[in-house]
C-alpha cells in the first residue's frame, strides 16, 4: 500500500471542500482532495442547476460578513478565470408583512445597507408578472440577490485547485481518518494511506463516518416544471424566491434556465440514519406538494413536471453553520458542516475559512458565530 504525505488533505469535494482545496493550494500548501464520487455529482447536497444567493438574510445578521466575503470571492473567481458563475438579477423573500422571516430580512437589509425594495402583492405582480401573491403577502426584493450555477462552481474550484498543484482522487471512499499523537492525521483508502498535519472534513451528510459531529440528515427533493407561458419565467423576468406561508412552511424556487422552473421545500423532508440509506425513489407526493405551491404563487409555471431529484440537508441542531476545529480544539482536524440547507451561496468563503484554519492563516472574517458550541461528547 502506498503512503504519501501532504500539508493538508481535504475529504469531500462538494461546495465547501472544492473551495477549501482551491484556497489551500493557492496559499502554497501541498494539498490532496479525496471524494467517494466524481464531483460535481448529484448524490450529495451540491447539485441542482441553480442555487439562490442573497444578502437580505433572515437567518441572522451574523451572516452578513461571510456573505459579503462570498460575493467578493465569487466575483474574483469569475474575473480571474473567465467563467460566469453568478447572476444577480434579484431575489424575493415572500411572506406576510408581520412574519418573522420578512421582519428579519428587512431589518438585516436595512442594517447591512443592502439595496432592496419592500413591495405589496400588486406591486410585485406589476414588476414581475410571473408572481401572483395573495393580498396579505408582501415581498422583500433583494436587489443584490440572484443565483449561482452549483455544478460549475464546484468544477471551477477543482480545476483551479489543480492548476495550483493540488492532487485529487475521485471515486475513492475514505475508510478511516485518525488523528495521531505524533502530530499528524492518517487517512486510509482501500489502495493508499496518506498523512498530513492537517485534514479538512467537508463530507456533508457523511460526516458521521469520521467524527461525532451533531448533524441530522434530511431527505429533500427539487422539481422542475415546464412553464405554460415560458417568456414570463426567464431569469430576467422571474428572479428566485423564498416564501414563508402562514403555516410556517418555507418553499423556494428559481427561474427556467432551460430545464423548467425549479421549486422545492425547505426543511420539509424526512430524516435518514445514513446517506447511503437514503431513498432516491421519487414518489408522486414529492412532486404534488411543490406543484400545489407553484400553482398558487406562479400559476403559469405549473405545467408538466419534467424531473425531480433527491438532495440532502446536513442540519446542525440550531441550523447554523459549523466552521471550526473538531470539538473546537483538535489541532489537526477542521470541520465544515456549513449547509443546513442554506450554505451553498457562501461556500466560496467557507472553503477559504476552512483552509485558513487548517493552515493557521489569518481569517478574513470573524468565525466566532460558527464555532463549535455543543458538548464535547455527543451521541449522533
Amino acid at each position: 500500500m502506498n503512503r504519501s504525505c501532504f500539508d493538508v488533505i481535504v475529504i469531500g469535494l462538494g461546495a465547501a471542500g472544492s473551495a477549501a482545496l482551491f484556497h489551500a493550494s493557492r496559499a502554497g500548501a501541498s494539498a490532496l482532495g479525496i471524494d467517494r464520487f466524481v464531483p460535481p455529482h448529484a448524490l450529495g447536497s451540491t447539485h441542482g442547476e441553480s442555487r439562490i444567493i442573497r444578502k437580505a438574510y433572515p437567518e441572522g445578521s451574523q451572516y452578513l460578513p461571510i456573505l459579503n466575503r462570498a460575493y467578493t470571492l465569487w466575483e474574483e473567481l469569475e474575473q480571474n478565470w473567465g467563467t460566469r458563475l453568478m447572476h444577480l438579477e434579484g431575489c424575493l423573500t415572500i411572506g406576510h408583512a408581520d412574519s418573522q422571516m420578512i421582519q428579519a430580512a428587512h431589518k438585516n437589509a436595512m442594517d447591512g445597507k443592502i439595496r432592496h425594495l419592500l413591495l405589496s402583492a400588486d406591486e410585485v405582480h406589476r414588476r414581475y408578472p410571473a408572481y401572483h401573491l395573495t393580498p396579505e403577502q408582501v415581498a422583500l426584493v433583494d436587489l443584490e440577490g440572484g443565483y449561482l450555477h452549483p455544478e460549475l462552481c464546484v468544477r471551477t474550484h477543482l480545476q483551479k485547485a489543480a492548476a495550483y498543484g493540488a492532487r485529487c482522487q475521485f471515486g475513492t471512499p475514505v475508510l478511516s481518518c485518525v488523528s495521531r499523537q505524533q502530530g499528524h492525521v492518517v487517512v486510509k483508502t482501500d489502495l493508499d494511506t496518506f498523512e498530513a498535519p492537517q485534514v479538512i472534513l467537508s463530507t456533508g451528510a457523511w460526516t458521521h463516518d469520521f467524527a461525532p459531529v451533531p448533524v441530522v440528515i434530511e431527505r429533500v427533493t427539487n422539481s422542475w416544471f415546464m412553464p405554460i407561458e415560458g417568456a414570463l419565467f426567464t431569469s430576467a423576468n422571474c428572479p428566485p424566491f423564498m416564501m414563508e406561508e402562514a403555516s410556517g412552511e418555507i418553499s423556494y424556487g428559481c427561474p427556467n434556465l432551460g430545464h423548467g422552473v425549479k421549486v422545492g421545500l425547505h426543511y420539509a423532508g424526512s430524516h435518514v440514519s445514513h446517506p447511503d440509506a437514503i431513498d432516491r425513489t421519487v414518489v408522486p407526493e414529492d412532486r404534488a406538494r411543490v406543484h400545489r405551491i407553484l400553482k398558487k404563487i406562479m400559476p403559469k409555471a405549473a405545467g408538466v413536471c419534467l424531473k425531480t431529484t433527491v438532495c440532502m440537508y446536513s442540519n446542525t441542531p440550531d441550523k447554523h453553520y459549523l466552521i471550526d476545529r473538531l470539538w473546537g480544539n483538535d489541532p489537526h482536524i477542521t470541520v465544515g458542516s456549513a449547509c443546513s440547507g442554506h450554505g451553498f451561496k457562501v461556500s466560496s468563503a467557507v472553503g477559504e475559512s476552512l483552509a485558513a484554519l487548517a493552515l493557521d492563516l489569518p481569517s478574513p472574517i470573524d468565525l466566532s458565530p460558527f464555532r463549535w458550541r455543543w458538548p464535547t461528547h455527543i451521541e449522533v
